[in-house]
């Protein structure tokens, strides 16, 4: 059990340490002079430091900071060690393959050390090792090791570590678990504690390089003394320095202790100073619900002489509550009575958050998954769908009762794709066609459409900013993001109101919510749209994108509106913040980074004639598709060979006399992808015509859902106008 001394108590040793140590230095014991160097065998680091006493203090270390500890000297013995997570001991120390990286990193740090330092170094199996080297004079004895956490700041890919757990053949389960229990710090926090380690493993070889000269029995008499006395100092700099942890001393009252110590980091975290909170009630630091257990707290560490610790809500100064985990030390004097308090919190508020966004994510991924599962098939369903009411409805003469049936098909399968594009746009895996744009220039040629859109009941106010810079996006994204938007501030407005579209130029030091997400000294384009309908309550707020949540009605709405807006602005590398408070209106404020690429604009033309004559080598793997496809190009005058996949497609080829102007194929087909199948046409005729389809491009022929410049595509499911319209652009583009 580790021994726990009051402050007093080591007060009293430094002191006296003080004294002793200068006497040991003036007089030698038994011919060792304090300056004395020679007639002394080589020291070895476990018998020159006293074990259990640097276990105790390093223990103590560890229950404040939850930072683990080792010392190991250059033969690699491990002198001390202390708190190591499971994911280490269990796992990467055991497997040969995973142990190779851990000796790596330790013999990287070894190498690298000086003395008065210490070196950080991200091992290969993912986690973080921080070394400080230990001296005995001016040899190198062994080192303070500490690591096994993640920076806070850092995005940990949880994939890698599933990959790891397979690669090696660790049971998952157990692995992740390890995993999951890894702490993540702060810069600022492992500096500040590596400073302690600093001092701690200065210390260490002060006392071990002047008791080596001193007899046996008065090195290990005094070095368990020595290790007190520097213990206290660094636990007083840690008190003193540690700005994000709080250290508060109180006396033992069961029912509300009152503070004698207050650290600077206590008086950073509640914003009291030290002398207007020393001598005040502990419950002040406390809700009300948590005050009323303080004796059964208070007497069961008393009886018990265990700490308690645990999450709980603390209170600021201003009144904020937030989150903390706050651990409670009991401290005892001589006579085993309680006398004081020691108390350690760590504000979690950023911790929670960071949990909350991952949480968030991770919800996200799994709409993602299963929008990109059901696109390619429910795609495909949609255009043999519309391709044959399309045909039907031009088949049916004028005035035929049968129209209005048909119309309703099309218009369900029509908003039934226009909820797949709004699924494919959360989970960011919509086929987008980047350009260079104006956003002031984007926007004007939507105001028309955007007022019909919110009805003559409110106004739409447009403030264009001045001299905008560009951005590269995908212009029917941006449409669609604004029409959303515009669509849900309508919806928030009863009678009658204002929506505002503004946009402008701004650097990401000035905006709040770039600074938070780390951009920094970049320059971008905001967008905001503004309303002053009722507003959001914070739960709203924090729901807001997530999928097929919806305060509509029933009937009203499918909750994927801001979902959309949400994957749309991630998918362009954006970022989007939302304000907005009960009975004061909602605004959205979306920035996208300023682009200083040139435009190379497609060529496009609006073509009257919209029939063809091309031979056209038609893909896909599912029968239906293949032949309302068929017929709807038959129609429009071209000659079709159709191919029900990739061998087929082939073969055809290879009996075909006649050349082949373009060859016009599905993306996702089992026996092999369309844009291999294009290359091996394009290998033997560079002039061929290439047409991509796909109602999901799982990355085939795209970049993260970016089709490039030269890619001619076209997204399932599509009507008949759209199919024409893009094989003459294509065909009349090199002058067909």
């Amino acid at each position: 059990m580790v021994k726990k001394l009051t402050y007093e108590q080591l007060e009293e040793k430094v002191k006296k340490l003080e004294l002793e140590n200068l006497e040991l230095k003036r007089n030698s014991i038994n011919g060792f002079d304090a300056s004395c160097t020679g007639n002394i065998s080589a020291p070895v680091l476990k018998e020159i430091i006293d074990i259990d006493e640097v276990q105790s203090i390093m223990d103590n270390f560890y229950h404040l900071t939850n930072m683990v500890t080792a010392i190991v000297d250059l033969e690699g013995n491990v002198i001390e060690s202390t708190g190591w997570q499971d994911i280490c001991t269990r796992f990467h120390r055991v497997n040969p393959e995973t142990c190779k990286n851990c000796i790596e990193s330790d013999l990287y740090l070894s190498s690298e050390l000086k003395p008065g330092e210490y070196l950080r170094y991200k091992c290969k199996n993912g986690l973080w090792d921080v070394a400080t080297p230990l001296y005995v004079g001016e040899k190198h004895m062994g080192n303070i090791y500490t690591g096994q956490f993640f920076y806070d700041e850092e995005l940990v890919d949880e994939q890698i570590f599933i990959r790891q757990a397979e690669i090696y053949g660790f049971d998952k389960k157990e692995y992740m678990e390890a995993f999951y229990k890894i702490p993540r710090y702060s810069r600022e926090t492992v500096n500040e504690l590596m400073s302690f380690l600093v001092k701690f493993t200065a210390y260490i070889s002060k006392s071990g390089f002047t008791n080596h000269q001193l007899k046996k029995e008065i090195h290990e008499r005094k070095l368990s003394e020595l290790a007190l006395q520097k213990s206290e100092e660094q636990l007083r700099g840690v008190f003193e320095a540690a700005t994000n942890v709080s250290f508060i001393i109180t006396d033992a009252d069961e029912n509300d202790p009152k503070i004698k110590e207050f650290s600077p980091g206590a008086e950073k975290i509640f914003g009291f100073s030290k002398n207007e909170i020393t001598g005040s009630p502990v419950s002040l630091l406390h809700i009300p619900e948590d005050v009323k257990n303080f004796p059964e707290i208070i007497n069961g560490m008393r009886e018990t002489k265990v700490g308690f610790s645990g999450e709980m809500e603390l209170r600021r100064k201003t009144g904020e509550k937030f989150p903390a985990f706050l651990s409670a030390f009991p401290l005892f004097d001589k006579n085993g009575e309680m006398y004081a308090l020691l108390g350690v919190s760590f504000d979690l508020s950023e911790q929670k958050k960071l949990e909350t966004q991952l949480q968030q994510s991770l919800k996200m991924e799994s709409i993602g998954r299963l929008a990109g599962g059901i696109a390619h098939d429910f795609n495909n369903m949609l255009t043999v769908i519309l391709g044959n009411t399309d045909m039907i409805e031009r088949e049916l003469p004028d005035h035929d009762p049968l129209i209005d049936n048909v119309e309703s098909i099309k218009n369900a399968a029509e908003r039934s794709a226009d909820l797949t594009r709004q699924l494919l746009a959360f989970a960011r895996k919509q086929t987008i066609e980047l350009k260079v744009i104006n956003l002031n220039e984007t926007i004007e040629g939507l105001l028309k459409m955007l007022i019909r859109l919110i009805g003559e009941n409110i106004s739409l106010e447009w403030v264009p900013g001045k001299d905008l810079w560009k951005i590269k996006a995908d212009p029917s994204q941006i449409s669609q993001m604004l029409t959303n938007l515009c669509v849900n501030g309508r919806d928030s407005i009863k009678k009658y109101g204002k929506i505002t579209i503004k946009t402008e130029n701004v650097n990401s030091d000035d905006i709040d919510f770039l600074r938070q997400a780390g951009v920094s000294n970049s320059e971008f384009i905001m967008i905001s749209v503004t309303d002053n309908g009722c507003g959001m309550d914070k739960d709203t707020k924090e729901n807001l994108f997530e999928p097929f949540f919806t305060t509509k009605g029933v009937g009203r709405g499918t909750g994927l509106g801001l979902a959309t807006v949400y994957g749309i602005v991630s998918q362009n590398k954006g970022f989007i913040n939302v304000s907005s408070e009960i009975g004061e209106g909602t605004a959205f404020k979306i920035c996208f980074p300023r682009n200083f690429e040139k435009n190379e604009k497609k060529y496009r033309e609006k073509i009257k004639d919209l029939t063809g004559n091309e031979t056209i080598l038609l893909v896909e793997d599912e029968k239906e598709i293949l032949k309302v496809t068929t017929i709807m190009l038959e129609r429009l005058g071209y000659k079709i060979l159709p191919a029900c996949g990739s061998e087929e497609a082939m073969r055809i080829s290879e009996s075909c006399l006649e050349e082949i102007d373009m060859i016009m194929t599905d993306v996702i087909m089992p026996e092999m992808s369309g844009r291999d199948l294009a290359k091996k046409f394009t290998s033997s005729n560079p002039s061929l015509k290439c047409l991509f389809m796909s109602g999901y491009t799982d990355d085939v022929i795209a970049n993260y859902g970016i089709i490039d410049d030269d890619i001619e595509f076209i997204h399932k499911p599509f009507t008949k106008q759209e199919l024409s319209e893009k094989l003459r652009n294509i065909f009349n583009k090199d002058g067909y």
